[in-house]
């Protein structure tokens, strides 16, 4: 039926039977040979059939526009969507968009590791004297350089030994998931989410360099790369986790380019993301992704001294002269997103390492829908923007989604994320950039703000002045939708129910400035987890 008008036509019927029996001649040759009981009955039978036929071509409307159908998926140009020369999808071909539209999940519960993943101050005051003095967490290092837009000097903290650093970090990632894990609900109806900070692996000169691991995977070893993600395999492959999701922060590298200037690097951030399994039931497949950032932050690396105009007075303040300054990756401050050509190019690469990219920040897992989205990402509405094209540009854009061991690509969710994750270093929740359905919520874990306790106003900003704002280090919120004939109203309301705990002891031989010596500074806050009650999971 073409138009609602159509539909509501008394003409409908008639039409329906013309077209039915118009080979078997006129309606009025029909009626004239018609007895008048007859023809009474005949009018009955055309108007069941004519109800029957019109209640299945609603249907059928709904169920293919549906973004659970099949055929959806077949009509977006899905992978191994073949079609007949009619256009009709051959039954070969056919393939569903989800193993299942329910989620065996009822509610879910977030976890959030609160670790300080910034740079470290090059000088802090002494207590004593109330004068400057040089941080111990720099001295020796090399990897000097300023914060976004101050002239704070700061420095990477990290080892020189990178295969050392990073079994020191992944070590602390799992002291974090053990203690999520004793303090989680192990219903098993409840999905268990963890959430670590941007920049939980980056090199001590502020990024990993590709070119490097390539000499290295020439000789048979695992790279600096390959080792972070086995590491994080490993923890997530574990029947305890088999109802966990894992963020598990970002990894910093860079590619050294053939050009004249020695500075001229690719840069990329990027997060692991897990889905917790019991290897000796599952094959694995499905569970390992990486969501890359697309937008470039000032603050995502510290710009080097040598390029400071007062690189004079910080050399002297430093006290001493560091040798391999210039070792510092250049802040790509030039570039607004990072590159995405080494991820097109190697997709086919990581698919066959078990890994699937989550391209456009929305995913599918067991049935839920996702939107992800690294620090800036967030701000510049990147989930959103997605959203927004994929509806203007006829719903095309496939996304993957797993489950049962499988994965599939299918179409954005209509109905927008039940769930959205942001991983950041230096950023709230903002609700211009939010694509939650009524109901949904959303999980932040930053980097920076850990001792800020969560907290939300609204109407306090000048520049926005009829918009919540949140604050805090960790952040759960919940989408209320409400609609009228005259008003649309989208509320957000911060989640309190949580407990904190402690990742170590602030004494004895395990205390948590032992145990992040080297990799993280000790100068702004302890490690924590922030533990939230479970909360359903819309519908």
């Amino acid at each position: 039926m073409s138009s609602a008008g159509t539909e509501m036509s008394p003409l409908v019927g008639r039409r329906v039977v013309e077209e039915r029996d118009a080979s078997r001649g006129s309606p009025e040759e029909e009626l004239v040979h018609a007895a008048p009981s007859s023809s009474n009955e005949q009018r009955r039978k055309n108007t069941t059939r004519t109800l029957f036929l019109h209640a299945a071509c609603v249907l059928a409307g709904y169920l293919l526009n549906s973004p659970y159908s099949p055929m959806t998926n077949l009509r977006r140009g899905g992978e191994g969507a073949e079609c007949e020369d009619d256009g009709v999808p051959s039954s070969s071909s056919f393939v569903s968009p989800r193993k299942s539209s329910e989620s065996p999940y009822a509610s879910v519960q977030a976890l959030s590791f609160q670790i300080y993943t910034g740079g470290a101050p090059a000088f802090t005051t002494d207590d004593t004297t109330g004068k400057l003095k040089h941080n111990p967490e720099c001295v020796g290092l090399h990897s000097y350089g300023l914060s976004g837009d101050s002239e704070e000097v700061q420095c990477y903290v990290g080892l020189e030994d990178a295969k050392e650093g990073i079994d020191r970090r992944l070590s602390i990632m799992a002291d974090a998931v053990e203690k999520a894990y004793d303090v989680s609900n192990k219903d098993s109806s409840v999905l268990k989410i963890f959430i670590a900070p941007e920049f939980y692996f980056r090199g001590v000169n502020g990024a990993f360099e590709f070119n490097v691991e390539e000499l290295e995977e020439e000789e048979g070893r695992c790279s600096d790369i390959c080792q972070i993600l086995v590491g994080l395999e490993s923890i997530a492959a574990d029947k305890r986790f088999e109802d966990w999701l894992f963020l598990f922060g970002t990894v910093i590298a860079s590619e050294a380019l053939p050009a004249e200037d020695p500075f001229d690097y690719q840069f990329y951030n990027f997060a692991p993301l897990y889905r917790g399994y019991d290897p000796a039931s599952s094959k694995g497949v499905g569970k390992n992704f990486i969501v890359p950032k697309r937008y470039v932050s000032n603050i995502d690396f510290l710009s080097p001294i040598r390029n400071s105009p007062n690189k004079s007075m910080v050399m002297e303040l430093l006290d001493d002269y560091q040798e391999n300054l210039d070792e510092v990756v250049e802040n790509p401050a030039s570039y607004t997103t990072y590159g995405y050509d080494m991820w097109a190019e190697y997709k086919g690469e990581l698919t066959s390492y078990g890994y699937n990219m989550i391209e456009y920040g929305w995913f599918f897992m067991d049935g839920i829908s996702f939107s992800v989205e690294i620090c800036l990402d967030h701000l510049m509405h990147r989930a959103l923007r997605t959203y927004l094209a994929d509806v203007a540009t006829g719903s095309k854009t496939l996304i993957p989604s797993s489950a049962n061991d499988a994965v599939e690509w299918v179409g954005i969710p209509k109905g927008q994320a039940q769930i959205s994750l942001v991983s950041s270093a230096g950023m709230d929740v903002i609700v211009s950039s939010l694509v939650l359905a009524d109901g949904g919520h959303i999980f932040l874990q930053d980097g920076m703000d850990g001792n800020i306790p969560p907290s939300s106003s609204y109407g306090q900003d000048e520049c926005s002045p009829n918009e919540f704002e949140f604050f805090g280090g960790s952040q759960s919120l919940a989408s209320v939708v409400m609609m009228t004939a005259t008003d649309v109203t989208f509320r957000y309301e911060m989640d309190m129910n949580f407990i904190e705990y402690d990742l170590y002891e602030d004494k004895g031989p395990n205390n948590w400035k032992r145990m992040l010596n080297g990799v993280f500074s000790r100068t702004a806050y302890h490690p924590k987890l922030t533990v939230y009650n479970p909360v359903n999971i819309t519908r």
